[in-house]
């Protein structure tokens, strides 16, 4: 019954809290930089001037860096940090997915770190749980999320591709949690139908993968098995009625859920798998790698984690398969249904890989997990590439 538990930042999630945004920020100072994609639907651009109006409300400037693309590399963020220090800003806003969110975050480090290197900064705080508290000041950071993916408004990472070596690099800082996240469903309803299960899936596996960690606590064991239970029942039943405001809170709800358990627990083997393959095909979106390797997956910890596995397969009870002997055999099976329910169900050997590339994502499988050790990693990855769902 020991453990250590940690999200301070404060959250405001329903319906129309966007519009809370600058009563929110006003202890923060009194310019922000606003980080954000650019915009390809009046949609999006009429929940985006809500926000603005209610920071002009609120007598808080702001400057606008829109230059966000997924998968966001150090030089995207160069340029931002560019803008935040000519703009002179207070604070942060990120405002869209995990792209945006951790490009705001990884701004808001090093606006106030000059001296610091990407180098440094991929070596020093590679760690999810190293106490880092006093080795970086930070810009605070108000994340306002418009999908039901990442879990960045709530997590201590920043997900950044090294511009040199097109490697997906993952910074760790207790400071990266934002402040404070505003989770407005309604803003979920632009998302078409693919993203909607691509980022679906993301948190699907952040509550799935600090739920089979060791680290994971009672605490946290219980909050992930909530979200998968709620992910598992709403995702299907979402692609098939995109402008359910109920299922949208669903997903948002465990979104956040799963990633204060991610921030606490910690991910496995499919994140770093996928994030690796994303460096190769960047053009990928994260959830599209990670259902790569997740039923390959499933089959390697049912072995491990035969218990917890067992408590999976009763949330997803609807997609066991009927004929499967082995346990594991089973387990896989279930998972790919599910990846069929949501339209997800490409798999790593569609892509042809060469054997170039296979090797070189082989030689960076060489770490260890608390649950999967470097050569399991790399058998997951090599069955993978032979699972043809």
């Amino acid at each position: 019954m020991e453990f250590y538990f940690y999200s301070p930042t404060k959250i405001y999630f329903g319906q129309g809290v966007r519009k809370k945004a600058g009563k929110a920020a006003v202890s923060m100072g009194k310019k922000c930089l606003i980080v954000r994609t650019p915009f390809k639907d009046r949609g999006r651009e009429k929940y985006f001037e809500e926000i603005t109006a209610s920071l002009k409300e609120n007598d808080i400037q702001y400057a606008i860096f829109d230059q966000v693309k997924p998968n966001p590399t150090t030089d995207m963020v160069n340029s931002g940090i560019g803008v935040a220090r000519k703009e002179k800003v207070d604070f942060i806003i990120g405002y869209g997915g995990g792209s945006s969110l951790d490009t705001a975050k990884a701004i808001a480090l090093f606006t106030k770190n000059e001296a610091l290197s990407w180098e440094e900064c991929f070596q020093r705080f590679s760690d999810p749980f190293a106490n880092n508290a006093e080795a970086a000041e930070m810009l605070p950071v108000i994340a306002i999320t418009t999908t039901s993916g990442t879990g960045s408004q709530v997590t201590q990472a920043a997900v950044i591709t090294d511009s040199e070596s097109n490697d997906k690099m993952t910074i760790f800082h207790p400071d990266l949690i934002p402040e404070i996240g505003l989770i407005d469903p309604e803003l979920m309803l632009t998302v078409p139908k693919r993203a909607t299960a691509i980022t679906g899936f993301d948190v699907l596996s952040h509550a799935m993968e600090s739920y089979l960690n060791p680290r994971a606590s009672n605490l946290t064991k219980s909050l992930s098995l909530q979200a998968i239970e709620m992910i598992v029942d709403a995702l299907p039943e979402l692609l098939n009625d995109l402008q359910n405001m109920e299922l949208r809170k669903k997903l948002a709800y465990a979104d956040t859920v799963a990633g204060i358990c991610l921030s606490n627990a910690g991910a496995e083997a499919p994140h770093p798998i996928g994030e690796i393959i994303n460096g190769y095909y960047p053009d990928l979106a994260h959830g599209e790698t990670l259902a790569f390797v997740y039923p390959t997956y499933f089959d390697y910890v049912s072995g491990i984690a035969p218990e917890k596995m067992s408590e999976l397969l009763i949330i997803f009870k609807n997609y066991v398969p009927k004929n499967s002997e082995r346990f594991g055999e089973k387990a896989a099976g279930t998972l790919i249904n599910f990846l069929k329910a949501i339209e997800l169900d490409a798999s790593l050997y569609t892509l042809e890989m060469p054997e170039s590339i296979a090797e070189a994502i082989r030689k960076k499988l060489v770490f260890n997990l608390p649950l999967t050790n470097a050569e399991n990693l790399q058998k997951i990855f090599n069955e993978s590439l032979q699972q043809k769902n």
